[in-house]
């Protein structure tokens, strides 16, 4: 049996990721996988934007175009990206909340990544420092790990979530690829690609469980 799954992802750099690590993966369990990026807005014509901010209406918008015209529907948004979570509303709060908005269809399963994409590329911090050249790096991403408890519980603030952290990072020990808004759309996957998945799985076991989850799909 073949399924056809889309996932609905925030940006360009989630985009590429699916199409370039998921995709592939979930291809030998075949599921042929589809990434499409949110629409921030559409015109009379069908026409849309891309990418940008995120809340619960919109992301239950778009998710209803999809299900009708796949086997199965999923995520990959920022919770740090969320306009509307709630007081103190977890990652997986909000997937329920997201299913209950479109009436927890069936073929809908809901993925946010706590708290970003890029806790993703916390997974080992020797490869990143190596793909960044910049030894120092190493070092300063361990320790944040470790004080977080783990790379997918690296997030404090608005100044100190993970994509700042690898922005400034990468500014201070010398890296000639400096990850910010210009560069991650090509250095995110690239980096992810280098991790590798199974390393990626065994650092952020929340990522790994809804993997996990995509992958008997073609199986039920």
């Amino acid at each position: 049996m073949t399924i056809r799954l889309a996932i609905s992802v925030e940006g360009q750099t989630e985009e590429r990721f699916i199409k370039r690590v998921i995709a592939p993966h979930l291809e030998t369990f075949a599921i042929w996988t589809t990434p499409i990026v949110i629409a921030t807005s559409r015109s009379a014509h069908g026409g849309k934007s891309k990418g940008g901010g995120i809340n619960v209406d919109r992301t239950a918008s778009e998710l209803r175009r999809l299900l009708p015209s796949h086997d199965r529907v999923t995520t990959l948004y920022d919770f740090y990206g969320f306009g509307d979570k709630q007081a103190n509303e977890t990652p997986a709060a909000l997937e329920a909340r997201i299913a209950s908005r479109l009436g927890n269809p069936p073929n809908f399963i809901g993925y946010v990544q706590q708290y970003e994409f890029e806790n993703l590329l916390l997974s080992d911090p020797k490869t990143a420092a190596g793909f960044f050249a910049a030894p120092g790096l190493a070092a300063a991403m361990q320790a944040e790990i470790d004080k977080a408890g783990g790379a997918e519980a690296v997030n404090d603030s608005h100044e100190t979530a993970p994509s700042r952290r690898l922005e400034a990072w990468t500014r201070r020990h010398g890296s000639a690829r400096i990850y910010n808004g210009g560069s991650k759309v090509e250095l995110g996957p690239e980096l992810a690609s280098k991790l590798t998945l199974p390393a990626i799985r065994r650092a952020c076991p929340r990522f790994d469980r809804w993997l996990s989850r995509l992958e008997c799909l073609a199986a039920a």
